[in-house]
């Protein structure tokens, strides 16, 4: 099972120095085996036990607590799916474009650590693969990334993102100090106890770290202008896949250590996760630029998913898994149909569109029922996790639950106008000239399509596969606040 870790660094390494007619070829070819031996774990996976798949275990650094410790979990196993998911349908994008071997060299390199931050066991490891993941997509934002101020754009999310990498390391040497224990190994930190102004600094700091990544509201300014400026591709690895590390993280490192709850602060983050659902609804509403658009959707989606993790209830759990799963689905959907429309039609502002289905209605049917998932119809993928958050947020308080339902209005406006004013009405002078969309394009968007209802009409699959870790963590939360 180490060849699951291994083999998509052996790919980039070799990416790197391919020349730049092969490249191309390779990748696509590689990310697209990758993603059928995910598959392959994931229907192998056995969900009884919620650590499993422990497939290397070496200790390295005598006396520091670091250890090779790679494994998948119930949750695990979904976001090393959904990595080689989504680097896959980077490179489908990327086969429209002229990109050097470097780029494809990046990709792979971030999957390796991507899978490498989803299968860490222990904590040293963990903080390793997670600076590892950071450094390909910095390359990616600055050296492909375009527009007016990129510079500006590129500071700030290198600022951003390590400064909360410093909060996450300071948490792990804050807890090594205070337990005095000399193993990161999750299974032994869990057996610790954190109490008085320890466990405030630990969860604050973790909060920060991951809270950067993710973003949760007011750790968001980075991302707008950063999934602006930076390309498609790049655009797809940081919404699809990269932002999940920081739920991951608050999931794996945060939530098995909180000794009483600390209600105080979990009320306020929870307000903050959900403030921000609003905020990044509002936002998107008044919105002309697409791209911009889908980052303030995310904002809003990643932060109802905080929000029923910070429930601390199993149905939170629960639906922020599934949706962790599902969201990275749909907007890799979002950017990859913005992305057409702009190579197709030179523009992806909504005043200078119109008309899209009347010259491609294939594919404004695609778009339409992708939209309908992002925006949680039932029957569709977004439905049944963004129900489970919000019953866990209204289980914990209905006032808040209550606000946060205010999204599900909000989310639809925003959605349902980007088709208004981009698919239907007159051609617009942009899209006059609308470019064929090929058939490889309209065959990606088609299995999203098919995830879509595959997921909506039947979501039991993935929901018993993470039943076991959502149940773990729920006990383990009573066990050590009782």
């Amino acid at each position: 099972m180490h060849l699951i870790l291994i083999l998509p660094f052996v790919v980039a390494i070799i990416a790197f120095f391919m020349p730049h007619k092969l490249v191309k070829e390779y990748s696509l070819a590689f990310s697209g085996a990758f993603f059928l031996l995910s598959l392959y774990v994931l229907f192998q996976y056995n969900p009884l036990n919620y650590y499993n798949f422990t497939y290397y275990n070496e200790s390295f650094l005598a006396g520091t607590g670091g250890s090779l410790h790679l494994g998948l979990d119930s949750i695990g196993v979904l976001m090393f799916v959904l990595t080689n998911f989504v680097v896959f349908y980077v490179n489908i994008l990327a086969r429209n474009k002229s990109y050097t071997s470097a780029f494809y060299g990046c990709i792979f390199l971030m999957q390796f650590a991507l899978i490498g931050v989803f299968s860490s066991l222990n904590a040293i490891l963990f903080y390793f693969f997670w600076e590892l993941a950071l450094l390909p997509v910095y390359y990616i934002v600055y050296q492909w990334g375009s527009g007016k101020d990129l510079n500006k754009a590129f500071v700030q999310f290198f600022v951003y993102t390590f400064v909360g990498s410093l909060f996450i390391l300071t948490a792990f040497i804050l807890f090594a100090i205070e337990t005095k224990t000399t193993s990161f190994e999750i299974t032994e930190m869990a057996k610790n106890s954190l109490t008085g102004p320890t466990q405030i600094l630990y969860t604050l700091f973790l909060v920060i770290g991951f809270g950067v990544k993710i973003p949760i509201f007011p750790l968001h300014s980075w991302q707008a202008n950063t999934y602006r400026k930076a390309p498609a591709e790049g655009t797809i690895l940081l919404s699809g896949i990269m932002l999940k590390m920081g739920l991951f993280g608050l999931i794996r490192w945060l939530v098995p250590f909180q000794e009483e709850s600390l209600p105080i602060i979990q009320k306020i983050i929870l307000a903050l996760a959900i403030f921000g659902t609003i905020y990044g609804a509002s936002i998107a509403l008044r919105r002309n630029d697409m791209k911009l658009i889908a980052a303030f959707s995310s904002l809003s989606h990643v932060g109802l998913i905080a929000a029923g993790i910070f429930s601390y209830k199993y149905i939170g759990f629960q639906g922020a898994v599934f949706q962790m799963l599902v969201h990275g689905i749909n907007i890799v959907g979002i950017f990859y149909i913005i992305d057409i429309i702009e190579r197709s039609s030179g523009t992806r502002y909504l005043s200078e569109l119109g008309g899209i289905a009347s010259k491609a209605p294939i594919f404004s049917t695609l778009a339409f029922i992708i939209i309908l998932g992002s925006i949680a119809v039932p029957l569709t993928n977004g439905f049944p996790g963004e129900f489970l958050l919000l019953m866990s947020v209204f289980m914990y308080q209905p006032i808040l639950g209550a606000i946060a339902g205010i999204t599900i209005i909000l989310g639809a406006a925003y959605m349902l106008r980007v088709f208004q004013r981009a698919f239907m009405g007159e051609v617009s002078d942009h899209v006059s000239e609308f470019k064929p969309v090929s058939n490889a394009d309209l065959y990606a968007l088609g299995f999203i399509v098919v995830l879509v209802f595959l997921l909506g009409i039947y979501p039991q699959y993935v929901l018993d596969l993470t039943a076991n870790g959502s149940q773990y963590l729920t006990n383990l939360l009573e066990l050590k606040n009782n």
